[in-house]
């Protein structure tokens, strides 16, 4: 008898596709200058580092979560992102989201409890799949909401 897919996993492919239709309204149609803009100097985010930053992180903690090979990452350097125009930054948007929901694939089995490695080998870290999974959607909704935020701050700015 084949089992159902796990509700976790086909909750989360709902939620990436919603987020990557948010990001996509907080990108769409704005300029380089806007995409790279930081609202209030270099101590925040712009919109194509909030997008950078949450997809890339994202797809190291979903794969912490599902017991995948976690990519090669320097964190640091997701804060130094720029992005050329809407288009590109759309198209890494959608490539990235798609590599999240190939690791989120309903047929997955997923012990949520198992005990996982953190991402950084140079963290001797221990945590539940569970864990890493949840905070892999937190993490990219709570950017996807300032990703929203700078752009109204942007059309605020630049309002007459």
């Amino acid at each position: 008898m084949p089992t159902a897919p796990d509700p976790l996993l086909a909750s989360a492919h709902d939620l990436l596709r919603r987020t990557r239709d948010d990001m996509r309204v907080s990108i769409q149609g704005l300029p380089a200058e806007a995409l790279n803009w930081r609202p209030v100097g270099d101590d925040t985010n712009s919109i194509a580092v909030l997008a950078y930053h949450s997809l890339t992180s994202t797809i190291t903690w979903l794969s912490v979560a599902v017991d995948e090979p976690p990519p090669g990452r320097d964190r640091d350097s997701d804060f130094d992102f720029a992005a050329g125009d809407d288009s590109r930054l759309l198209a890494f948007v959608d490539e990235s989201v798609e590599r999240c929901l190939d690791l989120v694939d309903r047929s997955r089995a997923v012990d949520w409890a198992a005990v996982r490695n953190h991402w950084d080998p140079a963290r001797d870290i221990k945590l539940a799949a569970a864990w890493a999974f949840v905070h892999a959607l937190e993490h990219l909704r709570e950017h996807e909401g300032q990703m929203s935020l700078t752009r109204q701050l942007w059309e605020q700015r630049s309002a007459p």
